[in-house]
Order: structure tokens, then C-alpha cells, then sequence
């Protein structure tokens, strides 16, 4: 038995085709319960009416607090072990439960396993397919031991709540990268986590996708999360956020440049794919031909599957 969480926030555009995708699933065991973080449009009253007309279905409602507390929240009322993530904008393949449970009864030891997407666009037309180098307990392994950042899709997550309150949940503060800093934190601690090679989500890019209308914070808050690894990793103290951005202007030039070139490529990057999914092709060549020239090495490995497939 399931819980799917949907932390909504303002996403009465799309919630309708999320949670349709939920209640759609071949498997039938679950319920859905839908975060409503202080939303001020209708996306409460849509959830609500969902919830009248399938008892599966419960809404959670209460001020914004941010993805992670809302998740952390929604925890505490989830009646269930497995708690799989959905985000208000994306959607489930029909069999997507069914595989992920398929997956941990082959794979015992995995307590969070994400999947393979599929890119959408605001239309819902599939304009990608992610990869991830992450499919087998030897990667995930050997990147623990190389200090190497864990990144798995959020919003096709299936984790073991056990393994959440392990290790503290959510920290907020690490917003829009608390996902990623909850995953390399539950590796950390011994539970075996893994990509599942299917497609089994639709991720959604658009213009309001938090990777995109703050890519740069994004990654900003991803170099943060990497250096608070290292340094648990090397028994030292985390840098809280104002101590690890003084750290950051302190260093020499060159090094300080380098890391801002290596931001702006890949907010660049960000942006482009955004412009791709709305057809906005001259926007998309001038971002996509300046994030190329600032660091090929990043733009590179990513455009030649799309442009000539794996």
C-alpha cells in the first residue's frame, strides 16, 4: 500500500491532469494526499472536489510553508510506508506504482528509488527522455566513495518513510535543492537507494517550473548542498548558507570566476531547454550557443543524445 503526496502550491493550471494521472494508476491500493501550501488561486477548491468524489483522495491545507515542511507534514499524516512524489504540474504513467513496487519486491534493499522521465511541455508533448548514470547499487556506490552529489528526479520518487525520519526529513532551508540534500543524506546513512531504468513520470517544464524561474538560485543552492556533503563526509561542520557564500566571494579570482562561469552555463542551459519546450527557438539558439561557448564540457554530453539519440 501507497501514499502518493502532492505538495501543491498556485497549480490549478495543471493539478487536474496530476491527480487524473494518480487516480488512473493500475494500481489501486493508495491514497492521494494533495498539500495545498497556502495557495491563493483555486487549486484548493479543485482538490477538494476530488477529494468528495473519491474517499482516496484527502487535502491538506494550511499557510505556505515551502516544499520541504509541507512535505515533512504530510509525512506525519501518511497511513502508509511507501510514499511515492508526485508535483502538481507532472503526471504518472498509468503503470508506474505497479512497476516501482515490482522493483523493490526484485530489489529488497532499496528504500527511495526514483525513475526515468519524460520531458513535457506546457501542452504535455514529450520534448525528452532523461538518463541517469545511477541504475545499479555499484554506481551509487562507488559515487558515495567518490563524493560524487546523488541526483534523482523528486517527483518520481517512491521512498520508505522509516528511512526519512532516519535521518530528520526535509530541511527546509536548503529550498529548491532539499530533495537532492534529503537523497545524498539517506545514501549517506546506509539505505540503498537507486534510479529504476523505466520511464514511469512526465515531468513538466514551463515557464513557472521552479527550475526554471529560479535556475540560478537553483544552482547556487546545489553547490551548497555538495559542499555541506563534503564536509560530513570529512567529519567537519556544515557551512550554513550566509557562511558558505562569504566562503565563496573570499577565494581567489580565478577560482571564484571559474565557478561563476560554470553557474551561468548551466542557468543558460536551463533556460534554453525551458525556450525548446515553448517553441521559442531564436531565444533558444542565443542561450543555447552562450551556455555552449561558457563550458563545453557540461553542454556537450547533454546535447549530443538529444541531437543524435544515445
Amino acid at each position: 500500500m501507497i501514499s502518493v503526496l502532492m505538495p501543491a502550491y498556485n497549480a490549478e493550471r495543471y493539478i487536474d491532469e496530476a491527480i487524473e494521472s494518480v487516480l488512473a494508476q493500475t494500481y489501486r491500493d493508495f491514497e492521494l494526499i494533495v498539500i495545498d501550501d497556502g495557495s491563493t488561486d483555486g487549486t484548493r477548491t479543485i482538490a477538494d472536489g476530488y477529494a468528495e468524489r473519491d474517499e482516496r483522495v484527502r487535502v491538506l491545507s494550511h499557510a505556505n510553508m515551502g516544499m520541504g515542511a509541507s512535505m515533512n507534514d504530510a509525512r506525519q499524516h501518511a497511513r502508509y510506508e511507501w510514499l511515492a512524489v508526485l508535483d502538481s504540474d507532472d503526471r504518472m504513467k498509468p503503470n508506474r506504482l505497479a512497476r516501482q513496487l515490482a522493483f523493490i519486491e526484485e530489489h529488497p534493499d532499496v528504500s527511495l528509488l526514483s525513475s526515468l522521465v519524460h520531458l513535457i511541455d506546457e501542452q504535455g508533448r514529450v520534448i525528452g527522455t532523461t538518463r541517469s548514470p545511477f541504475t545499479s547499487a555499484e554506481a551509487v556506490a562507488k559515487a558515495v566513495r567518490s563524493n560524487v552529489l546523488l541526483g534523482f528526479h523528486h517527483p518520481a520518487q517512491l521512498m520508505r518513510k522509516a528511512a526519512i525520519d532516519a535521518v530528520g526529513g526535509y530541511r527546509n532551508a536548503f529550498w529548491p535543492c532539499n530533495d537532492l540534500d534529503l537523497l545524498n543524506r539517506i545514501a549517506e546513512a546506509g539505505y540503498g537507494v537507486l534510479v529504476q531504468p523505466e520511464v514511469l513520470t512526465e515531468y513538466r517544464i514551463h515557464g513557472g517550473s521552479v527550475c526554471v524561474s529560479a535556475a540560478r538560485e537553483t544552482l547556487w543552492k546545489l553547490e551548497w548542498v555538495e559542499d555541506c556533503m563534503c564536509r560530513r563526509r570529512a567529519g567537519e561542520p556544515e557551512r550554513d548558507w550566509d557562511e558558505f557564500m562569504s566562503w565563496h566571494r573570499e577565494l581567489p579570482w580565478p577560482r571564484r570566476l571559474n565557478r561563476e562561469r560554470g553557474i551561468l552555463a548551466r542557468t543558460l542551459y536551463k533556460a534554453a531547454v525551458q525556450h525548446l519546450s515553448c517553441g521559442q527557438y531564436l531565444p533558444l539558439t542565443s542561450k543555447l550557443l552562450t551556455s555552449l561557448l561558457l563550458d563545453p564540457g557540461f553542454v556537450v554530453p547533454r546535447l549530443l543524445p538529444r541531437l543524435f539519440g544515445r
